[in-house]
């Protein structure tokens, strides 16, 4: 399942308080380090990095950022403290480029990891997938298992042959993206129960924050090639790198956990109870979250 969120409509990098009951404000998020930039295969990546230790390449979910989903919710900082921490835009998102060929995505967003490690001269990471980073993660285990130390899956799983949700997903977004309202099935989803469904002036409204931030075509061109980070059971099988997965009870992927551990039964797993997929609910803002994480990374060799 893939992370949705009105918040996306914020520029990367952009100060941001949160309202608390009573109205209160919480202190602004924390920035990010200084952008960095490097080519991958004709790609401008942006990437930043931060801390020592065992390098870390952390990478966001789908109209995510960097910023959005590891700095402003401190992920990002805590590792830091103990890791070389290097979080990436994916391409088509946030400050890096946004092709609009569909061969540009797939399983070559995999390899802009191991070339983003050959950039900094890192012979081997540890490496977070969120949501769709967590899909591709699963690819780059497939493709380049001598570059990682160890594998985080979070809100989501490999994304494993048979998965015909997938399919349905990717062309229904292309369609949406590619129409007058794209990002209209993300309004409708976030409507209240029993509430008077949004007119197309109200969707419209909705999104123009979200699309003025992104490119909507790189987003289908992004679902009209994602096809290429499909994995078999044979292939996820043969991956020996320690692995976990980290995930909210309330997150819809969680439903696939069981039957991964069938497939593969050395993956290590968590699933948090009353946890989402994102936002302030969201499984990387819980505490057993950051602890277990931390005992794997800590362990894994």
């Amino acid at each position: 399942m893939l992370v949705w969120s009105v918040t996306a409509a914020a520029q990367p990098g952009a100060p941001a308080t949160r309202t608390l009951r009573g109205g209160v404000e919480s202190p602004a998020a924390p920035s990010a380090p200084p952008d960095q930039f490097f080519n991958s295969n004709g790609v401008r990546i942006r990437y930043v990095e931060q801390g020592q230790g065992p390098a870390i390449v952390l990478m966001h979910g789908y109209t995510g950022t960097l910023d959005r989903h590891f700095i402003a919710n401190g992920v990002f900082a805590n590792l830091a403290k103990d890791y070389r921490v290097i979080a990436m835009d994916l391409r088509g998102h946030g400050k890096s480029d946004k092709p609009h060929d569909p061969k540009a995505y797939g399983e070559t967003m995999a390899g802009d990891v191991v070339r983003l490690l050959d950039h900094l001269k890192i012979p081997r990471a540890h490496v977070l997938g969120y949501s769709l980073g967590a899909m591709i993660a699963g690819r780059l285990a497939t493709m380049h298992p001598t570059r990682l130390i160890g594998v985080a899956y979070v809100a989501s799983l490999p994304l494993l042959e048979g998965a015909t949700y997938m399919d349905t997903f990717a062309q229904e977004s292309v369609k949406e993206l590619e129409s007058e309202l794209p990002f209209k099935s993300l309004v409708v989803a976030l409507q209240p129960p029993g509430a008077k469904p949004p007119s197309d002036d109200d969707v419209r409204k909705a999104v123009a924050p979200l699309v003025a931030a992104n490119d909507v075509r790189a987003f289908a061109a992004l679902w009209r090639g994602y096809k290429t980070l499909i994995v078999s059971n044979q292939q996820l099988t043969a991956v020996r790198v320690p692995s976990i997965v980290l995930i909210g009870s309330e997150d819809i992927s969680a439903a696939g956990v069981p039957e991964l551990k069938k497939i593969h039964p050395q993956i290590r797993t968590l699933v948090v109870q009353g946890a989402q997929h994102g936002g302030p609910e969201g499984v990387m803002r819980r505490p057993e979250f950051i602890a277990a994480l931390r005992e794997f990374l800590a362990n894994a060799r």
